[in-house]
């Protein structure tokens, strides 16, 4: 019943992050420094009454809102494993660029994000980029913001513009330049 509907959902996670995590690790060329814990919602109402984290104005990855504290990344399952796998892979990337960019602990990234600013369609938008590939939804969303100008004061994007915006740069650097280019533009950025 439902205790073997909890130990799949723990056995799925714990599989697709193992993978995830080597992956991202490898695009990256950065090796997490701690575990990561799971907490995975049966149901969406019960997730956004949590009041762990942060919430973003609108999902930047197609599951839905990742919540993320230090290692902790806050998930729901809504009965598709395809977001699912999205909302793994985006919280998977924002712990691993924030360990990458401001240290591992939540003290350290207080501390250094007060010394390094990135603004937020850096980090939101490489987050979308290594959580989703380009689709059409991606692409129309970025055609529709550079068609009505709401691109033009790039580094002020905020919520759901910044994501897209974002993830159009990190997608151009990717094709062009090679997905490796990526680990050295953090590693220069950090410097």
């Amino acid at each position: 019943g439902y205790l073997d509907q909890v130990i799949e959902q723990v056995d799925y996670t714990s599989q697709k992050a193992k993978k995830q995590v080597d992956d991202i690790e490898k695009l990256l060329d950065y090796t997490l420094d701690d575990k990561i814990e799971f907490t995975v919602y049966n149901k969406q109402s019960d997730y956004k009454q949590s009041n762990i984290g942060l919430e973003y104005e609108e999902p930047y990855n197609i599951g839905g809102v990742t919540k993320i504290v230090g290692s902790k990344v806050f998930l729901y399952f809504d009965g598709n494993h395809a977001t699912f796998d999205k909302q793994i892979k985006a919280g998977i990337a924002e712990v691993l660029i924030n360990q990458m960019m401001y240290g591992g602990s939540v003290k350290d990234v207080v501390k250094n994000s007060t010394l390094l600013n990135l603004p937020n369609w850096y980090m939101q938008g490489l987050v979308s980029y290594i959580a989703n590939d380009w689709n059409t939804d991606i692409d129309s969303r970025v055609k529709d913001g550079i068609l009505t100008n709401k691109y033009k004061r790039f580094n002020g994007q905020e919520g759901i513009d910044a994501v897209y915006a974002g993830h159009s740069i990190w997608n151009y650097i990717g094709e062009t330049y090679g997905e490796s280019v990526i680990s050295n533009i953090l590693y220069m950025t950090k410097v």
